[in-house]
């Protein structure tokens, strides 16, 4: 099932247009974008974070859920953690979740602004 779930992300990566990476997302910057995903695995527990414009907040370890107000701290966090923008590459910020998550095997981020345009970053170990 991993496997599978494995395969379908690195099939949305190759089937989406790989953008050069994004101005900063964060705080007030994260009002004016219309979606970031972030998927990482490690130790072969998946893991998600996800923002859709205005308030849709989901985060993921495995098969536990978090929805709303209780995901909101974690996908706040994260992409504090991350501070997005166009100069930083994957490896750098798999270096930056390597202090959280020292066995990722995986890390894909996307996002897109306000303007529907996309960009995506991935790194695999």
């Amino acid at each position: 099932m991993k496997k599978i779930i494995l395969l379908m992300l690195t099939i949305i990566l190759y089937t989406t247009s790989v953008s050069p990476p994004m101005d900063a997302v964060s705080g007030a910057e994260l009002m004016e974008s219309f979606s970031v995903r972030v998927s990482l695995i490690e130790n072969e527990t998946i893991y998600e974070w996800e923002y859709d414009n205005p308030d849709h907040y989901e985060y993921e370890v495995g098969n536990t859920v978090q929805k709303g107000k209780e995901a909101q701290s974690h996908v706040k966090q994260l992409l504090s953690e991350l501070q997005l923008n166009e100069q930083t590459t994957a490896d750098e910020y798999a270096e930056k979740l390597k202090q959280r998550f020292p066995n990722m095997q995986r890390l894909e981020i996307r996002w897109m602004n306000k303007d529907s345009e996309r960009y995506t970053w991935l790194w695999t170990k």
